[in-house]
C-alpha cells in the first residue's frame, strides 16, 4: 500500500477499500489531532439514530467502560482531549471521532519512529488504537447501548434539539433550508428529527450503527508532527469492526445539488421573542466545484458576509431596519441565504430592500472598494485557517465530499483574479427562491 496521491497539502494513503487516510506532517502547531470521519448519507430513517452515536460512544468501550476510565486513558496519554460530533457536509451525515494528543517531538521521544516502535511511535498507535475503539466497540448490555446511558443521552439531545429554538437567527436559517427542500432528506439537520427520538431502541441503534460501519466510507486524518509516522502504523495493521465490511457497498455516490423550487417560497411562522428573523434564498447555481466558484465567493461577501458589506451598510446602517443583516454561501446547494433580525413591523420592507441589494449588484452596482474589500476579508478568512488543525481539516473534507479546490492558497489565488464582470455575471443568475419569516409573537405590529 503505497501513497496514491497528494492533494494539496495532504498526502493520502488508502488504507483498503472505503478507508482513506490523508495526512499533514507539520511541525507548526505542539499537538498531533487525528480524527475519524465515518460518512453516511442522510436518510430520514437513520439520521436521528445516527445523530446519537456519539453521545453514546463517549460513555464507555469495551475495555473503557466509563466515563472515568477513559477520562484516566487520557491523562496517561499526557492529557489527550477527545471529542466527538455530528456534523454534516452536502449530502452526507458525517460523525466525527477525535483526539488530540502531545506531538512525540514535543514529549522529548525526538522524532517518532513507529516502525522502531519507541516511545514516541508508541504513543501514536495507542491514541490510534483509542479513538478506533471509541468509534467501533462501545460498552453494550443485552446486544444494546446500557439502558440508563441510552435515556440518559436521549433527553438530553432531545433538550438540545429544543434549545436550537433559543437561537433564533440559526433555527431561522435551518426552516428556510427544510422549506426549500420540500420534505426531502437533503433538508435534514445533522442532529436529526425531534419526533423520531422516543421511537428509538437501545438495541436497534446499536444494530443500524454497526451496520453502518459495515460499508460506509471512513476517512482518517491526522495533522502535526508524527502524521506520516502514524500512517506508516495504520499501513502494518487492519482496522476491525463489528461486522465484516461489505465492499460492494463501501462507495457513496455523489447526488446533484437539489433542484431548486419552480416558483418562490413564502413561509411566516410565530414564536415568542423581541426579534423577526427575515430569511431568504437566492440560487445561483454555483456548487463547490464549479468554475465560478471564487467569483460566488466575491459576491456574497459583497452582498452580506463583512462589515463593508451592501446589507449591513444599506440595511442595518443607513436605514437602521435591522439589528443584524448577512449572507452565507452554501456551495452544495448553489444557494446565498441572507437572514436579518428585525422589528416586526419592518419586516417586509427589510425584506424587499434586500432584494435591492441583489438587483443593484446585477446592474453592475459594485465599487472596486467593495471588491477589493471583499478579496482582503476573504484572503485573511482563508488563511487564517491555516493557524488551525481542525479548520485545514473541514476544508479537505468538504474536498473530498463536494469536490472543488484542493487548499485555501489553490482558492486564494482564484480568488484575486476574480474582477468586476466575474460578480456582476454571479448577480445576474440570482433568483429569489424562498423567504421565510419567524415573526416575533408577543409583538402586535403589523408590517
Amino acid at each position: 500500500m503505497e501513497t496514491a496521491y497528494i492533494a494539496g497539502e495532504f498526502e493520502t494513503i488508502e488504507l483498503e477499500k472505503g478507508i482513506t487516510f490523508r495526512y499533514l506532517p507539520h511541525s507548526k502547531w505542539k499537538t498531533i489531532s487525528i480524527d475519524v470521519f465515518c460518512r453516511v448519507p442522510i436518510m430520514r430513517e437513520t439520521v436521528t439514530q445516527v445523530a446519537l452515536i456519539p453521545r453514546l460512544m463517549r460513555r464507555g468501550t469495551v475495555n473503557y467502560p466509563t466515563m472515568r476510565d477513559i477520562s484516566r486513558y487520557l491523562e496517561g496519554l499526557y492529557g489527550a482531549v477527545m471529542g466527538m460530533d455530528p456534523n454534516k457536509v452536502g449530502p452526507e451525515q458525517v460523525i466525527r471521532f477525535g483526539i488530540d494528543l502531545p506531538s512525540p517531538a514535543f514529549l522529548g521521544f525526538g522524532q517518532p519512529a513507529g516502525a522502531a516502535g519507541d516511545a514516541g511511535g508508541v504513543n501514536l498507535a495507542k491514541a490510534m488504537a483509542f479513538i478506533w475503539e471509541v468509534a467501533t466497540e462501545p460498552y453494550l448490555e443485552g446486544g444494546g447501548f446500557p439502558e440508563d446511558r441510552f435515556d440518559t443521552e436521549r433527553e438530553e439531545h432531545r433538550r438540545d434539539i429544543l434549545s436550537l429554538r433559543n437561537d433564533r437567527p440559526r433555527y431561522a436559517i435551518v426552516r428556510i433550508v427544510e422549506e426549500i427542500s420540500r420534505g426531502s432528506p437533503a433538508g435534514l439537520p445533522a442532529w436529526g428529527v425531534l419526533e423520531d427520538l422516543p421511537g428509538l431502541d437501545r438495541r436497534k441503534v446499536w444494530e443500524t450503527w454497526a451496520d453502518i460501519l459495515s460499508w460506509c466510507p471512513v476517512s482518517i486524518y491526522a495533522i502535526g508532527e508524527g502524521a506520516r509516522e502514524l500512517g506508516e502504523i495504520l499501513q502494518r495493521v487492519r482496522l476491525s469492526f463489528p461486522r465484516p465490511r461489505r465492499e460492494e457497498l463501501v462507495a457513496v455516490s455523489q447526488p446533484p445539488a437539489p433542484k431548486p423550487p419552480d416558483g418562490v417560497i413564502e413561509v411566516e411562522e410565530s414564536m415568542p421573542g423581541e426579534q423577526t428573523q427575515v430569511c431568504q434564498a437566492f440560487h445561483i447555481g454555483i456548487t463547490e466545484n464549479h468554475p465560478d466558484l471564487p467569483a460566488a465567493l466575491v459576491f456574497d461577501g459583497i452582498l452580506g458576509g463583512f462589515p463593508h458589506s451592501k446589507l449591513f451598510v444599506n440595511v442595518r446602517e443607513k436605514n437602521s431596519l435591522a439589528y443584524f443583516a448577512s449572507s452565507s454561501f452554501n456551495s452544495w446547494r448553489g444557494m446565498v441565504l441572507t437572514s436579518a433580525g428585525v422589528d416586526d413591523g419592518a419586516r417586509n420592507r427589510v425584506r424587499d430592500l434586500v432584494v435591492e441589494q441583489v438587483e443593484a449588484m446585477k446592474r453592475g452596482e459594485i465599487s472596486d472598494e467593495e471588491i477589493e474589500s471583499t478579496k482582503a476579508g476573504l484572503i485573511r478568512r482563508l488563511r487564517s485557517e491555516s493557524d488551525s488543525q481542525a479548520a485545514l481539516v473541514r476544508r479537505r473534507l468538504v474536498r473530498e465530499v463536494m469536490g472543488g479546490v484542493d487548499s485555501p492558497e489553490e482558492l486564494i489565488g482564484l480568488i484575486l483574479k476574480v474582477t468586476k464582470d466575474d460578480v456582476v455575471s454571479v448577480a445576474q443568475r440570482a433568483q429569489l427562491k424562498a423567504v421565510y419569516m419567524l415573526r416575533a409573537k408577543d409583538d402586535g405590529r403589523g408590517g
